[in-house]
Parts: C-alpha cells; structure tokens; sequence
C-alpha cells in the first residue's frame, strides 16, 4: 500500500509557502530548510477514529540516559514547551472533533495513539524495512507501550532522511487486532525538520506552527 500523493511546506524567509510533491520524494536536499512532510494510509478510514491518547512526554532520539546497572534507557523531553507542543497536536484533534483521553488507564480504549519524538543527534535514516531505523536507540517508543505487538510499521512507502532539530509526530491504529505475531500500522505521520535556530522561544513557535500546517495539509483526518 503505498502514498498516492504527498504535500510539504517549505518556510523561507519567514514565508511559508505550500508546494506539492511527487510520489515519494526525497527530503535530503530540504534539511537545510524549514520543512513540513505529512504522509498517510490511503486506505485508512480517520472518520472511525472517536477517541486517541498522546502521553505527556516527547521521546528525545540520539540522546540517552543510564540506569543504575549502567544500562541505556530513553530520555523524554517534559518541561512546559514540550507540554506547549503536545497541546497543540490535541487543539488540532479536538478542532477536528476527536476527543482526547487524558488517563493512562484508558490508553488501551483508544482508537488511536500518537507518539512525539524530537531528534537531538543528527542521524540518517532510509526506508523501514529490518532492521527497523528505530531499533537504534533504547525504548524508541517500544511496541509494548501500546499492547502485546510484535512492531509497528508504515502501511505506505517512507524515505524520510532525519536531522538535528526535528520532531515526529505519528499516529497509530490502536483499534487493530493486537497480536504476538502482528505489527502496529502507523496511519499518520509528520516530520518538522529546520528547528535550530539557537533560539527556544523560535524553535517552540515554529515547531507549534509546523504541527498546525501539518493538519492543514491533512484534510481527511477530521471526524
């Protein structure tokens, strides 16, 4: 199942400008640049999605911490932008009439879950394909967060290169069979590359305003 078309935002000199892309483009040449990539499962169905829970932390990838046995485990990104940024996504949802479940206990009632990641190391990445990219770093939202899966993967074709600076937002099927022997479809995902400006308070506002253009150039997720 692959993507039938894409868009992108492209912002320079403070210009946000929409242009379309062909069928899997690559981004290796727009990493200099403030960019807006959104993808989905053509076949997925986002008005049968009622509810969706996003955890209250962004994953930080190419970053990690140590446990008492020496041991790497994930880092996460918690302080108020990070909130800031999370937010956003759920003002997005809401507009769109999905309704947000705030308790961790009702995680697994939801019909989708999002996962947040900001890439602190610059890394490069193709395909998806095993080894899968993520097994690179510890915890990088480990299947078992959502249920007993086996994995999770992209039902459309992704070649996304990642850089410094950039934050991940993905949606997930959640009212898919879980199963040992099956992986978890991501039907959404967006990348926001170009946020390093040596600024926080700019690198916040654009990251936030990237998040909404995302939703702008996804019409088909709304209830």
């Amino acid at each position: 199942m692959k993507i039938k078309r894409f868009l992108c935002a492209v912002a320079a000199a403070g210009v946000l400008l929409t242009v379309g892309c062909q069928k899997d483009p690559s981004t290796s040449s727009l990493h200099d640049e403030y960019l807006v990539y959104t993808a989905h499962d053509a076949e997925a169905d986002f008005s049968e999605v009622g509810t969706y829970y996003i955890p209250d932390s962004i994953l930080l990838i190419g970053t990690y911490a140590l446990d008492p046995n020496g041991q790497k485990i994930a880092k996460y990104w918690t302080d108020k932008d990070a909130v800031a940024l999370i937010n956003t996504i759920a003002r997005e949802m809401e507009g769109r009439g999905y309704v947000r479940l705030t308790d961790y206990d009702l995680k697994d009632t939801a019909d989708a879950g999002f996962q947040v990641s900001y890439v602190e190391e610059a890394s490069y990445f193709i395909g998806y394909n095993d080894p899968y990219w993520w097994g690179y770093y510890p915890y990088y939202w480990a299947p078992g967060y959502w249920g007993p899966w086996a994995g999770w993967y992209y039902p459309y074709t992704v070649y996304y290169g990642y850089t410094t600076g950039s934050l991940l937002v993905e949606m997930l099927d959640l009212n898919s069979t879980p199963g040992a022997d099956r992986k978890l479809p991501v039907i959404w995902s967006c990348y926001i590359s170009g946020l390093l400006h040596g600024n926080r308070s700019i690198d916040i506002k654009e990251a936030s305003d990237g998040i909404v253009q995302a939703f702008v150039q996804s019409p088909y997720l709304k209830k």
